[in-house]
């Protein structure tokens, strides 16, 4: 869910913070990964027996300020996700996906008249009270989409999404993405062709960032059907695509390069898309 100048002053400073380094996430970025997509993943916590609660809010006044948003040009959609297998002891439960196509639209990602357009006749305390009750604003990160199959934006996204938070050791991080890129993803896309999965991206974070940062990637392997969820098995296109390497070796050369720090499994609520 996101935020408008009235938000909280812990996120006005993530906006701040983004206003600061605009300038370095599109000069570096620019030239490291052209034409590649930035993402912001926010983080909810909603309380049991406040769900129905919740995503009244997100689905009745939070959506049509998004498709707002996307109709602008602000935005290249919003995704909201359950996450699975949770329960009161988990920092979050919903994650929140929102997709730009230029770190500019990371320095005003809202427009003031937003909130009055779309509702005329709610106030902007009225729509911060029902979201504040409703949830907690748990964290926001930000990160750049280093590749993924299909391309972003996505023309339709997926119900299932497993998403692996990958640590990698200072120094690694090319030698890593090199190994995604090339290796891996001629294996996605196959995977693909034989309709085991939908898609997958590998996203590198920009922000929060530092040596106490637990992972620095994401993975994100994508179903239509929950069962194959549970069937995923990359043998079958790895020997399909590089009949003249070991599975075993390449296996062992990825663990090397990076940790599986946590899986999750997270469902698809609601969207907006261009």
């Amino acid at each position: 869910m996101k935020k408008i100048q009235s938000r909280s002053t812990k996120q006005l400073a993530f906006l701040a913070l983004l206003i600061l380094f605009t300038g370095f996430i599109h000069d570096t970025m620019r030239a490291q990964t052209p034409n590649h997509h930035f993402v912001v993943v926010e983080y909810l916590k909603v309380k049991p027996g406040d769900q129905i609660k919740y995503l009244d809010v997100e689905q009745e006044i939070w959506k049509p300020m998004h498709q707002e948003r996307m109709n602008q040009g602000i935005i290249l959609g919003w995704l909201l996700y359950a996450v699975e297998f949770t329960g009161s002891a988990d920092d979050y439960n919903y994650v929140a996906i929102t997709m730009y196509d230029d770190p500019e639209q990371l320095e005003n990602p809202w427009n003031a008249e937003i909130p009055a357009r779309v509702h005329r006749n709610m106030k902007v305390e009225e729509i911060m009270d029902r979201t504040a009750r409703a949830r907690d604003y748990v964290r926001s990160e930000l990160y750049y989409c280093v590749t993924s199959t299909p391309e972003m934006p996505l023309k339709e996204p997926a119900q299932y999404i497993q998403v692996n938070f990958m640590k990698v050791e200072p120094g690694m991080e090319s030698e890593y993405e090199e190994l995604e890129k090339d290796i891996w993803l001629p294996i996605h896309n196959e995977s693909i062709l034989l309709r085991k999965t939908v898609g997958w991206g590998l996203w590198s974070a920009l922000f929060p960032r530092g040596a106490g940062r637990p992972y620095q990637y994401i993975t994100l392997n994508t179903f239509s059907d929950y069962s194959y969820v549970f069937e995923l098995d990359f043998s079958i296109p790895f020997r399909a695509i590089h009949p003249d390497k070991d599975y075993s070796e390449i296996s062992e050369k990825t663990r090397k390069a990076r940790t599986i720090v946590r899986s999750e499994l997270w469902d698809l609520i609601d969207y907006v898309i261009k």
